[in-house]
């Protein structure tokens, strides 16, 4: 994977922490795990089944797991703004301090190229903060899905990548994962006509 490519990945996971429209962040997720697929399926070619396997599984994700969030977004199109979460600009602050903090604190490992390496952490940690600064539910998903590309990205990197079980097991939970977090912002979105999570502190049993 080029430098360039590696390098999308991370300014892509960036752009969720910032933007506003729900589909065009479910487009940019939807584009690294196709991304990530189309080299697993066209880089050197391998003895093991793996590559073959995790390509596959990444551009099924890239296909259908946007195609489920666009049809819930549709769903529930007046989203009020959600004004609990820090504005965009406080939100990237935050990203870039926190990623490159724990990039720094984190001892290289040297079974990647620095640079793969990197980058890898970097969406690991920056899909984690999706979750932690976005309030809407759809986007505390998203953040799910860029950390698991982060974890491909450095398992497609390994000289053996990783076995095709563990990837099977990732993207099983993954989709349940989504698929339920997507329902459940359908349901808050109908009963609070809004899919700020932080509207959750209120109930009580």
């Amino acid at each position: 994977m080029t430098g360039a490519a590696i390098w999308g990945l991370v300014v892509s996971s960036l752009a969720v922490i910032v933007v506003r429209r729900r589909s065009t962040a479910i487009v940019l997720v939807g584009a690294q795990a196709l991304g990530l697929g189309l080299y697993a399926l066209t880089h050197e070619p391998s003895a093991s089944p793996a590559p073959m396997v995790a390509g596959t599984i990444l551009i099924t994700k890239g296909l259908l797991l946007p195609a489920l969030l666009l049809i819930t977004t549709r769903r529930a199109r007046k989203e009020r703004l959600i004004v609990s979460e820090p504005n965009a600009l406080a939100r990237l602050a935050i990203a870039v301090s926190v990623a490159l903090a724990i990039e720094q604190l984190i001892p290289r490992f040297g079974l990647l190229e620095a640079g793969v390496e990197h980058a890898a952490v970097g969406v690991l940690v920056l899909g984690i903060l999706v979750a932690v600064v976005r309030r809407a539910v759809l986007f505390q998903a998203l953040g799910f899905l860029i950390a698991e590309n982060g974890v491909y990205l450095a398992g497609l990197s390994l000289p053996s990548g990783l076995p095709a079980f563990i990837e099977l097991g990732l993207v099983f939970d993954l989709v349940v994962v989504v698929s339920v977090a997507a329902a459940f912002a359908a349901k808050i979105h109908e009963r609070l006509g809004s899919g700020d999570s932080s509207l959750l502190e209120v109930l009580r049993d």
